[in-house]
């Protein structure tokens, strides 16, 4: 299991805050965030404590992220996900995350961008010529 699955299992989980577990004390974060179809986004910087605060102010409850490809190149991580309501599997947004983890294997630096704006096809097989 990839780190970024084992964050958001947790995120999405019973005890949100238990994916914080997986933060380093000195974390910093940029979390690009659109919630709409328009140019607007807000921008949400910080460390662990504004973490927790971002993680406070969420809803998670009818819906979670789901890890469709992830890549490692030595202490990074990527993936590229989206956010899917539980009962229709539609997808509400599409993000992708980048995190540098420390030598524990938490996540010591953290940017996401997140927008319902853009899909990425599903992989059909088919390639371009």
């Amino acid at each position: 299991m990839t780190f970024f699955e084992r964050y958001f299992e947790r995120l999405d989980g019973d005890d949100p805050h238990s994916a914080l577990e997986l933060v380093s004390e000195d974390c910093e974060f940029s979390i690009q965030w659109a919630n709409a179809a328009d140019r607007k986004s807000s921008q949400f910087l910080g460390g662990l404590e504004e973490l927790r605060g971002f993680t406070d102010a969420g809803d998670t409850s009818g819906w979670a992220h789901h890890v469709v490809w992830s890549g490692v190149h030595g202490d990074i991580e990527f993936a590229l996900g989206e956010t899917r309501w539980d009962e229709s599997g539609e997808r509400i947004g599409t993000f992708l995350c980048v995190a540098q983890l420390d030598g524990d294997g938490k996540m010591r630096r953290y940017m996401v961008a997140r927008t319902p704006a853009l899909e990425f096809a599903k992989d059909d097989g088919a390639r371009p010529a």
